[in-house]
């Protein structure tokens, strides 16, 4: 029996010490985990950035034990947000491991982060390390930086969004977009699929406001961050509106072609007056002179200037001429005040002067606008009349002298001046017909014609034929015979009466001097006289000299100064006709 009770007693003592034993080891494990090392990347985080916490844990150089680590564990208290990493394997002593370990943040400002390291050693007692991890979180959503342009009541008022990204990672699913104006939004969204980290982009947006002064427009941003996290920012932008103002103003320029090769003038253009620049001067309006060293084109510039306080934009121009079907033009703009844009309208086909309209429709911010602009235009085209005339008829024999006059803009070249025939009028010899040839603008030539008359007749016509960008032009005037003994009666104002060519004067002192039957021999020895005359080849080469120098020779003398005039120049032949007998 007390062999029994001494052996109970015996055991009951070592299952004491046993399990006091196994306390003591639980307690202090043999294995002794550190953590080395915690870097934080980057080291200033954003919010919804992904930052990494790289963690280095180490297994003590005095372990005699090796360590088997089973879970690290990053704990946000702000967030409530735990990241993990588990079965890292095992640490002999002296070894280390580095886990890290990833983590986003949707609020900002500063916080301290849980790291816990649990670990077992080789008895299976667990080892648990703890270390707080201070970071500060900052806000970084996009930068946005807006730009207005000026703002008009009821027009498009351009608004320009620039996004950058002032992350390390990429921004995604970025839209811009008009929260609210006090108007309309005419683009009122605009969206960036991918922002990339420090890149920026620009996007444009428009409202229209609907009324002047101060407002503001409000922008909303909504982006997804790189962790997947969804946010929005709200921008407020500043307008001052101003008030619509539809002013625009057509205008109608020539478009000339310069000329370099300036011609030297010859001692009877200088002394004439030079009429010869007059033939430079191209077509136009009557509002604009041409330049005399520049040759029409028939080209001109529509130009559109906004005056007004709105962009101008799908403008048409519609040209309306009484004679010609034009086409109409586009500027497709926008033109924005203060500006001007050109299109070219060709009147090269247009021969007849009369008004010319131009209508243009536009777009001026939301509305409709239009503006019109008339012009009486003269085409760069001859337009020959006869003037100064005199009508004579001798016992049926019928004599017309004048003038044919330019009072056109352009050139009249192959001009013929006959006397029609009919029943009671025949053109006859030596003058059937005169040829002038060339015309230029604001000149005349002289001309005389002959023929017969029937008793019946009551008028005769003159036909004047030329030339025009190789259009033939005909006019026709009908002129009165003298009735009884009435002759008529040289026109003085066929010498006096505007400016004349070289030959065009002798011509004229030709005629006249023929009516002074006194000096009609000498006018044949000189070869002054008119057509008709015994002096037609004289007039006729003096005409051509006239023709080719273009000169103008102002006599504002009376008929009684034709006979000096015309004896100054037969003294001038003889000299120059003695000249070579001299040489002989």
């Amino acid at each position: 029996m007390r062999r029994r009770g001494h052996t109970r007693i015996t055991l009951l003592v070592a299952v004491m010490l046993l399990v006091s034993a196994v306390g003591a080891v639980a307690a202090v494990p043999d294995a002794r985990l550190t953590v080395s090392d915690v870097t934080v990347v980057p080291a200033t985080p954003v919010v919804g950035e992904q930052v990494t916490v790289s963690v280095s844990v180490a297994n003590s150089v005095g372990s005699p034990d090796a360590a088997r680590i089973d879970e690290l564990e990053l704990t946000d208290p702000v967030e409530d947000r735990t990241t993990r990493a588990q079965r890292l394997g095992g640490l002999s002593p002296g070894d280390s491991v580095t886990v890290p370990l990833a983590m986003t943040f949707e609020t900002a400002g500063p916080r301290t982060l849980t790291l816990t390291v649990t670990g077992t050693d080789q008895d299976g007692d667990r080892v648990r390390v703890e270390r707080p991890v201070p970071i500060a979180v900052e806000d970084a959503p996009p930068l946005i930086d807006v730009q207005v342009g000026d703002a008009v009541v009821d027009a498009e008022t351009p608004v320009a969004v620039s996004l950058s990204n002032p992350t390390t990672a990429d921004m995604r699913n970025i839209v811009v977009s008009v929260a609210s104006v006090e108007g309309s939004a005419a683009v009122e969204r605009a969206s960036v699929a991918t922002l990339p980290a420090g890149a920026t982009e620009i996007r444009n947006l428009t409202v229209v406001p609907a009324a002047t002064g101060e407002t503001t427009a409000e922008l909303r941003v909504n982006y997804t961050t790189a962790a997947g996290t969804e946010r929005t920012r709200l921008v407020s932008v500043p307008l001052q509106v101003a008030e619509f103002d539809d002013d625009v103003q057509l205008t109608l320029r020539p478009i000339r072609e310069d000329d370099d090769a300036a011609a030297a003038p010859d001692i009877t253009s200088l002394l004439a007056g030079g009429a010869g620049g007059a033939g430079a001067l191209g077509g136009g309006v009557t509002d604009g002179a041409g330049d005399d060293s520049t040759a029409p084109t028939g080209l001109f510039e529509v130009v559109v200037t906004n005056f007004g306080s709105a962009p101008v934009s799908d403008v048409v121009i519609e040209p309306t001429s009484a004679a010609e079907s034009l086409p109409r033009l586009s500027i497709p703009g926008p033109i924005a005040p203060g500006e001007s844009a050109t299109a070219t309208l060709d009147l090269s086909e247009v021969r007849q002067s009369g008004a010319l309209t131009l209508t243009a429709s536009y777009r001026v911010g939301t509305q409709l606008g239009g503006a019109t602009k008339t012009i009486e235009y003269r085409p760069a085209v001859a337009d020959l009349v006869v003037t100064d005339l005199d009508v004579r008829v001798d016992d049926g024999e019928l004599r017309v002298l004048g003038n044919v006059a330019n009072q056109g803009r352009g050139d009249a070249v192959g001009v013929v001046v006959k006397l029609a025939d009919s029943e009671t009028v025949q053109a006859t010899y030596p003058q059937r017909d005169y040829f002038v040839g060339r015309v230029a603008p604001s000149d005349f030539a002289p001309f005389e014609l002959t023929g017969s008359v029937g008793g019946e007749a009551t008028n005769v016509t003159v036909v004047v034929r030329y030339t025009v960008d190789g259009v033939v032009v005909v006019r026709e005037t009908v002129l009165d015979l003298p009735s009884g003994d009435q002759s008529g009666g040289f026109a003085v104002g066929g010498l006096v009466g505007g400016n004349v060519g070289s030959a065009g004067a002798v011509g004229a002192v030709g005629s006249a001097e023929k009516l002074d039957e006194e000096s009609s021999s000498e006018s044949k020895a000189t070869g002054l006289g008119g057509p008709g005359t015994d002096g037609d080849a004289g007039t006729k080469a003096g005409f051509e000299r006239s023709v080719t120098a273009k000169s103008v020779l102002a006599i504002v003398l009376v008929t009684a100064l034709v006979l000096p005039v015309a004896a100054a120049v037969q003294l001038r032949r003889r000299e120059a006709s003695s000249e070579p007998v001299e040489s002989r």
